[in-house]
């Protein structure tokens, strides 16, 4: 930094002022950086592995641990809520079958993938005539069921959980 320009500046009035000049702005503000500059570096060498304590290591062990069993919980309900699951073929498309619905409704098996605890609209398929008709439904799985959550009306929101079919043994 240039000494001269702090020569022109006095250091003990800038406190002072609410205006400042262009030159003062910029010996303020190159001040504070090299200050900041300094604090990280200091901060950066202080925090090595090493100095960790075995609380810190315990801590961060315990929050890894939680994060891999609230994953595998996820996966477990998934698996409860697609696995072994009655699969229908209608042109090139898969599907899965609900029960306990006013219809025989059908999910895509790709739409499943989507479905997250935020409500999406989703068509669901139904047969008439022989024929595929589709319908727009309010849609949302929750973590904690392996039921899907489905609302008729997409204005009035109801959710009602509702599983899929599940496989035919053939025994």
């Amino acid at each position: 930094m240039n000494r001269e320009l702090s020569e022109y500046i006095d250091i003990v009035n800038i406190e002072k002022k609410d205006i400042y000049s262009d030159e003062e702005k910029k010996y303020i503000l190159d001040t504070l950086n090299t200050e900041r500059l300094l604090r990280q570096k200091t901060q950066r060498k202080s925090k090595t592995y090493d100095e960790y304590t075995k609380a810190d290591k315990k801590d961060i062990l315990k929050e890894l641990d939680d994060q891999r069993l609230n994953t595998q919980r996820l996966d477990v309900i998934k698996k409860r809520r697609t696995g072994k699951k009655q699969k229908y073929k209608f042109g090139s498309k898969e599907f899965y079958k609900f029960i306990n619905m006013n219809r025989e409704y059908y999910i895509d098996i790709s739409d499943i993938e989507k479905l997250s605890s935020r409500p999406v609209i989703v068509p669901l398929y139904y047969k008439i005539f022989g024929e595929l008709k589709k319908k727009d439904f309010l849609i949302k799985i929750e973590i904690y069921s392996d039921k899907i959550f489905i609302s008729d009306d997409i204005l009035r929101v109801y959710f009602k959980g509702y599983p899929l079919e599940r496989e035919r043994s053939l025994t």
